[in-house]
């Protein structure tokens, strides 16, 4: 931790604690519930638990970013059962649910998420990461635009107004 003096003249505090990536837990299932907001727990709660259901299975993975011991982002992957127009001929893997707490966004949490997710994705032997976007949420995707996905398919449905990028999976993480 350091102490700096602001330009205002005021101090600034930097903790320099790492946010590392892990694997979600069946513990962490209220917290991750919790991360994407107040309504809907017990819906959110269901689905979860059914992700962790299919974690147990292979057919999906969920991660976690950890600050200091604390759920701050998360992200799940699914690895297989992906419908046919996302995959779209290809070794995909899906990423959904993707949620940083927004005091620790625009510092590289999700980025560190996507290439976490990234790397299992080629050690499963996919080429291909995709999200789903729901359409009004440009910000969301000029970010993915930023980190090489591209717009290749669309649909209204049930889920609803989604657009879908992809990318090749990360070759290396640059750092």
């Amino acid at each position: 931790m350091t102490i700096d003096l602001a330009p205002d003249g005021t101090r600034q505090v930097k903790i320099d604690v790492p946010v590392t990536m892990r694997s979600a837990r069946q513990k962490d299932l209220g917290v991750l519930s919790k991360m994407w907001g107040p309504v809907g727990m017990a819906e959110r709660t269901r689905v979860l638990r059914r992700y962790f259901k299919e974690y147990d299975k292979n057919i999906q993975r969920g991660l976690v970013a950890d600050f200091n011991g604390n759920a701050i982002g998360q992200l799940w992957l699914r690895l297989s059962f992906i419908e046919p127009a996302i995959e779209d001929g290809l070794a995909v893997a899906y990423v959904h649910t993707l949620v940083v707490l927004p005091e620790f966004r625009r510092l590289g949490v999700a980025e560190g998420l996507i290439r976490t997710a990234s790397k299992i994705a080629a050690d499963r032997g996919r080429t291909h990461l995709a999200i789903g976007v729901d359409r009004p949420n440009e910000a969301a995707r000029r970010l993915y635009a930023k980190w090489g996905f591209e717009r290749y398919y669309e649909t209204f449905d049930l889920r609803g107004d989604l657009v879908f990028m992809r990318r090749a999976v990360f070759e290396s993480d640059p750092r």
